[in-house]
């Protein structure tokens, strides 16, 4: 009968771990045939069960039930006896390590798919194992996180996660939405504002901080979730949203931020299409220093400064204490300036508005640029309007980019001065809470 290893190699290689002189070498042949054949591995275990009883019984042994008779075999030696002991306490536990891996892995969680994702550590590939207890950066893109059970998460990044067990997920900063099936229920959002408990359900967090400590915004997009409250707990239905505060009193939870009611209804709850950016990588802003004489913040992590600009994260949302785009103080066009590190020449300059996520109540209309060797003698070299950006198809989609040319000029310092902004359509020209902002600059060489 043909099998899927060599029985005669496996013999050989069994009864040199029973006699004691198993090498090395011979232990990782042995455990790469173990591993690979459920046969070897049944032939093996009943090797061992015979040598056991052998072991136990010696040359009694023919009156052990189930097993044949053997009273022409003669009883082990005693330098037998103790290597066996010592092959099967070894073979075993490493047998059992591998019947462990192989019916109970101690992973519970893959990649399932990826959208323009950048790993901190090391590359993911989709498909691949999540690593229990391991601490997961994703710098930017998005990720979908596959549990064993059916519950499906969306991380965008950057964020930092780390999947704890079958049924738990931390997420210590970033954007995740949460999708959980019918039939799975007691599912564990940890982040450090409290755990989140699923009860059947859809929701999105927001995982960043604040002046006063850790902040969480979660909204439920369908179903219940149950959320830290002090000492006790509280429940979420579809359509509600809470801040959960983290101090030195417990978690105390808000509906509303700075200015405005907790809202996630930008997170993405599927993997977003990609967007191709061609010219991406000759961006000469990427990454570089951006300043603002003033810039909108207020407490509990309400604070657009000038360095979103610059960030490459592309999707008018963020958290708490780290979003992705400026505002320019309430009531103001705003400037900024970008500082380029040396002299470059310059020929093109491309916008990304911003809307303030769904508030829709911020945005740069007019605008001129100048620039600048020294940071105090600046000239204009272009000025021009930008559109309102429309809401966008699906949530984590990008907005699009307005591209503008001008003659080439030689500048270290780039300076966007706002002339106009957008206001709220739905509150009048006076309202304070409107004002300037951009979501992203690029500065091209041509």
């Amino acid at each position: 009968m043909k099998t899927d290893h060599d029985s005669k190699r496996l013999e050989a290689l069994v009864h040199l771990l029973l006699d004691g002189d198993l090498t090395v070498g011979n232990s990782a042949e042995l455990n790469a045939i173990l591993l690979k054949s459920a046969a070897a591995r049944e032939s093996y275990r009943h090797t061992v069960a015979v040598h056991s009883a052998l072991e136990r019984y010696g040359k009694d042994a023919v009156s052990v039930p189930n097993f044949p008779a053997l009273s022409t075999t003669p009883a082990p030696s005693r330098s037998f006896r103790k290597n066996l002991w010592l092959g099967i306490a070894a073979s075993l536990a490493l047998v059992g390590s591998l019947f462990i891996s192989k019916q109970s892995p101690s992973h519970f969680a893959t990649l399932s798919g990826s959208t323009s994702a950048v790993w901190e550590d090391s590359e993911i590939s989709d498909g691949g194992i999540f690593e229990t207890g391991k601490t997961i950066s994703l710098t930017s893109g998005f990720a979908e996180v596959a549990f064993r059970n059916g519950v499906n998460v969306i991380v965008e990044g950057p964020s930092r996660f780390e999947i704890r067990s079958a049924d738990t997920m931390h997420v210590s900063h970033g954007r995740a939405s949460v999708k959980v099936p019918e039939n799975v229920t007691g599912f564990h959002l940890d982040t450090p504002g409290g755990r989140i408990t699923d009860l059947g359900t859809e929701f999105g967090v927001a995982v960043g901080s604040g002046s006063e400590g850790p902040v969480v915004m979660t909204e439920v997009f369908d179903g219940e979730i149950e959320v830290p409250e002090k000492e006790s707990t509280r429940r979420l239905v579809t359509g509600e949203s809470l801040a959960l505060v983290r101090d030195n009193a417990g978690t105390r939870l808000l509906s509303r931020i700075g200015n405005y009611p907790v809202n996630l209804g930008d997170t993405a709850r599927s993997l977003p299409a990609a967007r191709q950016h061609a010219d991406a990588a000759t961006n000469l802003a990427l990454g570089k220093p951006a300043f603002s004489p003033a810039y909108y913040s207020n407490v509990h992590g309400e604070e657009f400064g000038p360095w979103c600009l610059t960030d490459g994260r592309l999707n008018d949302a963020g958290t708490p204490g780290d979003w992705s785009f400026w505002l320019a103080p309430n009531g103001e066009d705003g400037e900024f300036t970008v500082d380029l590190l040396e002299p470059a020449g310059i020929g093109r300059i491309a916008f990304q508005n911003t809307r303030n996520r769904t508030h829709n109540d911020r945005g740069m209309k007019g605008f001129t640029v100048l620039v600048s060797d020294n940071n105090k003698t600046f000239r204009e070299i272009l000025s021009g309007e930008l559109l309102r950006p429309e809401e966008k198809e699906s949530p984590g989609e990008e907005f699009p980019f307005e591209s503008f040319s001008f003659n080439p000029v030689t500048a270290r310092y780039v300076k966007v001065v706002g002339t106009s902004h957008y206001n709220s359509p739905e509150r009048p020209p006076e309202h304070p809470n409107q004002g300037g902002g951009l979501n992203e600059i690029r500065i091209f060489s041509h």
